[in-house]
């Protein structure tokens, strides 16, 4: 089973090395149920029964917003896909590993295309390493440049984002600072099943319906999950 996580008051599964579910939901379903006025507690059940977690930009959540997914589903569809980025972090220090294993990591997803998967919306190879960061972390996420540098919060971000900020301004500023009030772990020391992220999908929905652009927000969830992978190496160092 998936151990359960914390993201904004929802309790997720999170990765499953079980090889019982070998064919993950594709991401076209998820809009076709919610299209259909499926409840939101339907869709995330069936997400759930699958197993099946999605590798989100930040500017995914908007687009699947604006095809009729629900606010709820897509906090769902973030923390699940955090819960998967954490344990995934653990596993690349404490095991086990799992290989090429396609239904194991994170789906790919191509909103253009509406679909999930690899080998379909990417060709990632699944489970290839990267210097840094845990196998199955998507390519678009990048190393952690660590703690050193300007600390600035998502509301900062988007704020720049609403006042005319270039883009690449923006965009530089995040790759050379530390996010503030994003990730909440209860200390290094804590034996917890339960991670907390203030950067939930229904926010990220909602600032790119307020003008924000796609490639801030891409940026921003990229740097998120840098982070969430960095802290979660120190907190995992502490367990050996």
């Amino acid at each position: 089973m998936r151990p359960k996580l914390f993201v904004a008051g929802i309790w997720v599964v999170a990765l499953s090395a079980s090889a019982s579910f070998a064919s993950p939901l594709p991401i076209s379903e998820v809009v076709a149920m919610s299209r259909s006025g499926a409840r939101p507690q339907d869709v995330i059940e069936r997400v759930r029964a699958s197993q099946t977690s999605y590798a989100l930009r930040g500017s995914d959540f908007g687009k699947l917003k604006a095809v009729g997914v629900s606010d709820e589903v897509l906090d769902y569809l973030q923390q699940a896909f955090v819960s998967d980025v954490d344990l995934l972090t653990r596993y690349s220090l404490l095991g086990p590993h799992l290989g090429g294993c396609s239904y194991c990591y994170p789906q790919p997803v191509d909103l253009d295309r509406m679909v999930s998967g690899f080998g379909i919306a990417s060709s990632d190879v699944p489970g290839r390493r990267r210097a840094g960061l845990p196998s199955g972390v998507p390519d678009w996420v990048s190393p952690s440049l660590g703690a050193a540098g300007k600390q600035v919060s998502a509301s900062d971000i988007v704020d720049m984002s609403k006042r005319g900020v270039p883009d690449s301004q923006i965009i530089d500023l995040l790759h050379r600072s530390s996010l503030e009030h994003v990730i909440g772990i209860g200390g290094y020391h804590i034996v917890r099943e339960h991670a907390v992220t203030g950067v939930s999908g229904s926010q990220l929905a909602r600032w790119r319906s307020e003008g924000v652009s796609d490639a801030v927000l891409d940026a921003l969830q990229a740097r998120f999950l840098a982070q969430l992978v960095e802290l979660g190496q120190l907190r995992y160092w502490n367990w050996m």
